[in-house]
């Protein structure tokens, strides 16, 4: 499936982008990329990817089989607009989950990136034997990657109340959700 790699698409205001894994030659695009994403959303990631040093040890540990990173690179700028990871478990009892993040630049928001990033990574992954995405968003700071998520048929699975604090304290709750995947393509 890796193998259908580099692929163009399309968003909503024309402008191509390339989709393609990461490897190790990103890691100075891929610290540019997270610290343009607002600190608001990066407070919130599991790994502190703005700290040049756990970038390093991230992309130089990257394994497919365990992680699949895929950039949205714009062709004309070389820069990287938007990332999806897909994280696999090493658990036989939950081999068929995908966990799925992702980030938008905030000038490529609206352009229905998103949408289109995740649809690609349901492919990648039903292609890789998965049958369930599960992601998670902080409500009340991610609505508009929720919206996404809902309109390619995720369901709320969990709601984890105070699960997460922002950065001045406050408790927020974490949204679990899910997609089922099919073998066939045609549920997308």
């Amino acid at each position: 499936m890796v193998d259908d790699y580099p692929k163009e698409i399309v968003i909503k205001d024309g402008t191509v982008l390339i989709l393609r894994p990461v490897v190790r030659e990103d890691e100075e695009a891929l610290n540019k990329f997270f610290f343009q994403i607002p600190e608001e959303e990066r407070w919130f990631r599991r790994q502190k990817l703005t700290n040049p040093e756990i970038l390093h040890q991230w992309i130089e540990a990257l394994d497919y089989k365990r992680i699949m990173p895929i950039i949205a690179v714009n062709p004309e700028t070389g820069y990287i607009v938007a990332n999806l990871t897909l994280l696999f478990p090493t658990s036989p009892s939950v081999s068929h989950v995908a966990h799925l993040r992702i980030m938008i630049h905030p000038w490529y928001r609206h352009q229905r990136l998103g949408g289109l990033m995740i649809l690609d990574g349901g492919r990648l992954a039903a292609g890789l034997g998965v049958e369930k995405l599960i992601a998670e968003f902080i409500v009340g700071v991610e609505e508009a990657a929720i919206a996404a998520a809902l309109k390619l048929d995720f369901y709320q699975a969990a709601v984890l109340k105070d699960y997460v604090r922002d950065p001045e304290g406050r408790y927020r709750d974490l949204l679990i959700m899910v997609k089922d995947l099919h073998k066939e393509w045609g549920d997308f």
